[in-house]
């Protein structure tokens, strides 16, 4: 009975240990992670359109503050930069196609103008020929936390300093949603979590450029990168392929 008991209970875990989702952890000089999956030819590519990523409510911490609490306009901010980079990987990643969204109207606007008959019509662009999106990527960020050994509530300004460590995790949620149907094909969910000793970092101009799209080379946003990269890699190896 007991045995069998043990059996079952290291099933059990077993089971949780393969559902929970992946952590990239490093300790060090941060480094991105390669993309999983070979490259897909042009033709056979998903084309995706990625809208603003939601930030969950408390998933925004420096220390032990919650940022939202400070400043709203610069959560949702964040979720704005983190689609934007969440693009930019998925288009590295050579797996998916990509229609812009959030620059349709200067598009719309070139179209409007060749249309007018002021522009050489060998090279106008044609009005009608946006290409639509297949799928839909709707993201979280579930988790967005920055910590120090040593350190207190919130900083604008300088975090960590000599003989700290300051320890970045961010997890992000995404589906992929077939855009006819509405039907989910795939689901990915990747945390990373990066560390680095003796680094004083700005918290508050690294998340202005995150929300703005752009990324440096600090722990923080190659811990956003990283958990960015881990979940294309599941979206990728999961979703069906194109026919």
């Amino acid at each position: 009975m007991h045995r069998y008991l043990f059996g079952l209970l290291s099933a059990l875990a077993l089971l949780l240990a393969a559902c929970a989702p992946a952590v990239q952890t490093e300790v060090g000089s941060p480094a991105l992670e390669p993309f999983a999956n070979p490259p897909i030819p042009f033709e056979r590519r998903w084309i995706i359109a990625v809208p603003d990523f939601n930030v969950r409510s408390g998933s925004v911490k420096v220390g032990a503050s919650e940022l939202e609490r400070r400043d709203q306009a610069l959560v949702k901010e964040l979720g704005t930069g983190v689609a934007d980079i969440f693009l930019n990987e998925a288009f590295r990643s050579q797996q998916f196609r990509i229609t812009e969204r959030a620059e349709l109207g200067v598009i719309l606007r070139e179209q409007d103008l060749a249309a007018t008959g002021r522009i050489d019509p060998h090279t106008a662009a044609d009005v009608g020929r946006i290409t639509g999106a297949e799928l839909i990527v709707l993201g979280s960020l579930t988790e967005f936390g920055v910590t120090s050994t040593g350190g207190g509530g919130i900083v604008f300004g300088l975090f960590g300093g000599t003989a700290e460590t300051v320890t970045a995790r961010v997890t992000v949620d995404v589906r992929v949603v077939n855009s006819v149907t509405a039907e989910i094909l795939a689901i990915g969910t990747a945390t990373s979590e990066v560390s680095q000793s003796n680094v004083q970092i700005d918290v508050l101009n690294i998340i202005r450029a995150l929300g703005a799209g752009r990324t440096g080379t600090t722990i923080v946003d190659i811990a956003v990168r990283n958990a960015i990269i881990g979940a294309i890699n599941e979206i990728a190896a999961d979703l069906p392929s194109k026919r």
